[in-house]
């Protein structure tokens, strides 16, 4: 009995997790502070510190020839809870790219 309490009381307080979905288009200004960071056309900033290997294999971020291009960027966006702090956090990780102009 006393291994089911614990087991649902593991499960009560288990990490809360979501991911969403998104695109935008955006200039790619480079690999900054461990980030990897774009402008979107609307002037908003966006940085990833993940990035997914697919994404690595088809362009070489850290090669400067991208900075300044403009690319489709589709990214996870990750909600989740910090078990200590039970803060809500997001994280952004980068899923894809499409450089939309040589």
């Amino acid at each position: 009995m006393r291994t089911l309490s614990i087991i649902l009381f593991a499960l009560a307080t288990a990490v809360t997790t979501s991911f969403t979905t998104a695109s935008f288009t955006g200039t790619y200004d480079g690999f900054e502070d461990e980030m990897y960071v774009f402008t979107t056309d609307e002037g908003q900033t966006m940085e990833f510190d993940e990035v997914s290997p697919e994404t690595l294999e088809k362009y070489d971020l850290s090669d400067e020839s991208f900075q300044g291009k403009t690319f489709k960027v589709t990214y996870q966006t990750v909600t989740y809870t910090d078990d200590e702090t039970e803060e809500e956090e997001i994280k952004n990780i980068l899923t894809d790219l499409k450089l939309l102009e040589e």
